[in-house]
């Protein structure tokens, strides 16, 4: 399965990671091939409490009251990061980084905008623009806009041009407006990052092998793929434990296919593999076209290990797909076997004509 790039924070003490994000650092070549602009908004709200400290888009500002919250409070980082994953059609920052969980507590609110650059990056986007309103009764935040937008460029990677940021007050109305609390409203548009020349043409060429109709598919991926951090938080990654420890067995594909089978029509929330029977034949088939796209793009970056576990995901997708189709692995064997001493391209010539 594929997973996050790792985090890089510098000016932690504590080096604070994801739990979901495997630590490899990528290359610059995508994993996907994003397909058109994509639009999220976010909003957040926090508390203003003395005794904490008021920090705003990475900027301390000095008041009486500060913001509450698990972690830093930053209620502009926040707010990004939820517009970014909105865009992406992923959960939350709420899901992603839980209040609950204690290595969140007091951290530095960069920490999530790096995750958040991490898979947009890793979702094949980048920013093309990102539109920031803070709303605050005081103080002012006039002073220090530039730092504040120039902290977000940074963080997310994207020109300073395209990060604008504008303060309000709420006219002495409400929560807001006692300045009992400061809010923020983001709107952000997402569009492709282009790909590596090499890998673009490669995976465009697989793309229009693998479907009819590429974009289409390629927008499934993408919502699929929004999924699988939670997937793998929730069910663990029992899929690609079973193709590991199936390997080690000398007739591996046939008793991983077995226990896939075994898994059709169970009850979906017992496993990945019943949950992927759940969704169709369609969506089965999309997966594997998903994972052989991450094979191609292993291989165009001459990364064995990366290749070989991409490979194993691919193996044991396209088993889930003949076990829905009622396809035995003998009888895929079987036509390989019927293929011996047979001219490749002989054998292409009498499919298509």
């Amino acid at each position: 399965m594929a997973f996050v790039g790792g985090l890089g924070v510098a000016d932690l003490r504590v080096r604070r990671t994801a739990p979901f994000v495997r630590q490899r650092r990528r290359p610059a070549v995508l994993r996907m091939a994003a397909v058109g602009p994509r639009v999220g908004h976010g909003f957040d709200l926090h508390r203003l409490e003395p005794d904490n400290k008021l920090i705003l888009a990475g900027v301390v500002l000095d008041h009486t009251v500060g913001c509450v919250g698990h972690s830093d409070g930053d209620a502009v980082y926040h707010c990004v990061v939820d517009s970014v994953l909105g865009a992406l059609s992923m959960p939350d920052i709420g899901q992603l980084f839980p209040d609950k969980d204690p290595q969140w507590k007091g951290a530095p609110s960069d920490v999530f905008m790096r995750a958040t650059k991490d898979l947009m990056e890793e979702k094949g986007y980048e920013i093309g623009n990102l539109d920031v309103t803070v709303i605050l009764e005081k103080p002012k935040l006039s002073p220090h806009k530039d730092k504040m937008r120039a902290n977000i460029a940074e963080l997310l990677d994207c020109d300073l041009d395209n990060v604008n940021l504008k303060a309000k007050t709420h006219e002495k109305v409400d929560a807001l407006g006692e300045n009992r609390a400061v809010a923020c409203h983001t709107v952000v548009m997402l569009v492709p990052r282009p790909l590596a020349h090499e890998a673009q043409s490669t995976v465009a060429q697989a793309t229009a092998v693998m479907v009819d109709d590429p974009k289409s598919l390629a927008q499934d991926w993408m919502q699929m793929a929004s999924k699988r951090v939670m997937v793998n938080l929730e069910a663990g990654t029992a899929a690609v434990r079973e193709a590991e420890a199936a390997i080690q067995d000398d007739h591996v594909l046939q008793t991983l296919y077995e226990t896939i089978k075994s898994r059709k029509g169970a009850d979906p929330s017992s496993s990945w593999t019943a949950k992927l029977f759940s969704k169709g034949r369609s969506k089965i088939s999309q997966k594997v076209g998903e994972e052989g796209t991450e094979v191609v793009i292993a291989g165009i970056r001459d990364d064995k290990s990366e290749l070989i576990k991409e490979s194993a995901d691919l193996l044991y997708h396209l088993e889930v797909l003949w076990a829905d189709a009622g396809v035995e692995p003998d009888e895929v064997w079987d036509e390989l076997r019927s293929r011996e001493n047979t001219s490749g391209i002989a054998e292409k010539q009498s499919r298509s004509s």
